[in-house]
């Protein structure tokens, strides 16, 4: 008897017609994609060398001598005072200011670019936005007592120290003149 193989795994066919011209198609698309990537790559690293040597640098601060300085710190805290000058909202400190009808009380002045007293500071550095002092006449004592404290009430102050008062005994009606010093934040 003849031995006879049986072979059901069929061996790998090679492309032919249609089929290898599409392989080819294939590796020839694939080729030209990896040159082209390639391609980008280069460019895209050629661009960023240029923009690194364009991109500025931080030049190096020479270091100054403690005269130029001290005279640099001088001019930054009068730049600083003069732009907080600017800023300063006048119009809603003269509104909060003014007494309602019920407080018989006359403003005489006001000072925007005082400096706060250490004094009248309590509870050590406030976060205060600038000083107010105030000048004013009242009729009577009671009226002097009521508009520090409707001040007190005021959003616009974080604190109000009567600082200074007196009685005007030359005038007629013998009216009290007091100073009062207020914190504000705006």
């Amino acid at each position: 008897m003849a031995l006879t193989q049986l072979n059901f795994v069929q061996g790998p066919q090679t492309p032919k017609g249609w089929r290898l011209a599409l392989l080819a198609g294939g590796l020839l698309a694939l080729g030209v994609a990896g040159i082209d990537w390639v391609v980008q790559v280069r460019q895209a690293g050629a661009l960023e060398a240029q923009l690194a040597l364009v991109q500025p640098r931080e030049a190096p601060r020479a270091r100054l001598s403690e005269a130029d300085q001290r005279v640099q710190d001088r001019q930054l805290a009068i730049i600083g005072d003069a732009v907080r000058q600017l800023n300063l909202p006048v119009t809603r400190l003269v509104k909060t200011v003014q007494a309602p009808a019920d407080i018989h009380v006359a403003l005489l002045g006001m000072d925007l670019n005082s400096k706060p007293e250490a004094g009248a500071q309590q509870g050590g550095g406030s976060s205060a936005a600038g000083g107010l002092k105030i000048a004013a006449e009242a009729e009577t004592a009671g009226d002097m007592m009521n508009y520090v404290a409707y001040l007190n009430e005021q959003a616009l102050f974080t604190s109000v120290y009567l600082v200074k008062h007196e009685l005007n005994g030359a005038a007629p009606n013998r009216p009290y003149r007091f100073q009062l010093e207020a914190q504000w934040q705006d």
